[in-house]
């Protein structure tokens, strides 16, 4: 569902190039300056968490229980503490919020680059608003069934495509 929303975010916030041709997409003067300042920031950014550690890494994987078979991760799990809140990594405008059966997903986005944020309970934004680096974007969900594990999911795409959120954020 979030990668559906960012396809469709991405091809309608696509402008028309001043070429006339149809073909070949321009960002607004100031969507290209946040999307170059975003990019300067890779490896710099900060966590989408005030503490936490990576439980999920990004890429393919082999299952941990079952031979043969491999899982394919679009974005970074981090563990944090029950009560923990997520936060914008930049600044940027609030795209989306997403209904994801009982928790919630917030799309921000920062020029031709958005940051997902998923497995939220409880938001503090809605579409529409403009964030902040750090500013609090939702609580999020602790899991009481599962000893009450706390864990954000995090993305980060520039258009359609995912990047490794581990290298965008400052170690």
């Amino acid at each position: 569902q979030i990668e559906k929303k960012i396809a469709e975010e991405a091809k309608n916030s696509s402008k028309p190039s001043s070429s006339g041709s149809g073909k070949s997409y321009a960002l607004t003067k100031e969507e290209k300056l946040l999307s170059g300042n975003f990019e300067k920031n890779q490896g710099r950014l900060p966590w989408p968490v005030l503490k936490g550690i990576v439980v999920g890494h990004f890429g393919i994987h082999p299952h941990p229980v079952l031979k043969h078979v491999t899982t394919n991760n679009k974005g970074i799990y981090i563990q944090t503490v029950q009560g923990s809140v997520a936060r914008a990594v930049y600044e940027g405008e609030v795209t989306s919020c997403i209904v994801l059966g009982k928790t919630y997903a917030v799309i921000v986005q920062h020029g031709n680059y958005r940051s997902v944020y998923s497995n939220l309970k409880e938001l503090f934004v809605k579409q529409g608003d403009k964030v902040q680096a750090k500013q609090k974007l939702g609580t999020i969900l602790t899991e009481t069934e599962e000893d009450n594990k706390t864990e954000l999911y995090f993305q980060i795409y520039k258009d359609r495509n995912l990047q490794n959120p581990t290298l965008w954020l400052a170690q």
